[in-house]
């Protein structure tokens, strides 16, 4: 079974029970290879270039990817051969430095990460989430204790957007955005669930683990009032509130929308009459 455990920072970290599967890669919020349940360091300069490589594979879909599309990436002012070259030997250098030759595929002039012996974050969180949707939309409660593991699986997994501390690159943005939208759907959708079951609570758990994550979905603000202001915790929300007025004045330059002034308006009124 999947179990938190924490990372040097003190935060949740993600822990699969992946058998079979030596070598695991973590993609969301931060770059990290574990083989054989050890983290894997660098003696001394870090291999830029291999680890460039296998981050553009993953970014590709990680599957049949053309060697010719990962070499332009990696040396766009070089001719196809040269840049083939490099690609064989960098791809030399990445096994060497991962430990194990069948970790990547190549066949065909195309590269794959071998699912058999790999596992990759990203791929288990689409997994996972495609599953919490399906059990969202079972009715009955027959699923609700797996849902309820899948919840805080995903809650546990996700601790920033695809290779959010490398500097953005073209080719990443596309499996970026892809991630990010259905993560932010994704929470939205599981926190109006627990509202709908009256399981507010962990609805606002949703909904602070999606600030944490990207402060700047309003959504997020909006229903994390609206969940405080029904349980009684007006000033948090009002603190919310304050706090969502900052965030998106700083980096976008806006105000909140009309939905959020309306509930933090609620949220004044409450507090004068009980004044």
């Amino acid at each position: 079974m999947e179990t938190p455990a924490s990372d040097a920072n003190g935060l949740a970290e993600y822990v699969p029970n992946v058998a079979g599967c030596p070598l695991r890669i973590f993609t969301l919020g931060r770059f990290s290879l574990v083989r054989d349940g050890t983290t894997l360091r660098y003696n001394r300069k870090a291999p830029s270039k291999p680890l460039l490589l296998l981050k553009v594979l993953i970014a590709s879909g990680g599957r049949q990817v053309a060697a010719i599309n990962i070499a332009s990436i990696l040396w766009p002012d070089k001719d196809g051969d040269l840049a083939q070259q490099s690609f064989e030997t960098t791809l030399h250098r990445l096994r060497k430095y991962l430990g194990a030759d069948d970790f990547l595929l190549q066949e065909d002039g195309r590269l794959t990460l071998n699912s058999a012996k790999v596992w990759v974050d990203a791929w288990e969180f689409e997994r996972h989430l495609f599953d919490l949707r399906r059990l969202m939309a079972t009715p009955g409660t027959d699923a609700a204790d797996h849902l309820e593991t899948l919840a805080s699986r995903l809650l546990c997994m996700y601790q920033g957007h695809f290779l959010a501390r490398d500097e953005t690159a073209c080719w990443m943005v596309s499996m970026q955005e892809r991630l990010r939208n259905k993560y932010i759907h994704g929470l939205v959708d599981l926190g109006k669930y627990w509202e709908s079951r009256g399981l507010l609570l962990r609805a606002i758990e949703c909904y602070r683990k999606g600030i944490e994550v990207d402060d700047l979905v309003e959504t997020f603000y909006q229903r994390l009032m609206q969940c405080l202001l029904e349980t009684g915790r007006e000033p948090e929300a009002i603190a919310t509130y304050r706090q969502c007025r900052h965030v998106l004045s700083v980096v976008l330059g806006l105000d909140p929308a009309e939905p959020t002034t309306r509930i933090y308006h609620v949220l004044l009124a409450r507090q004068a009459r009980r004044a």
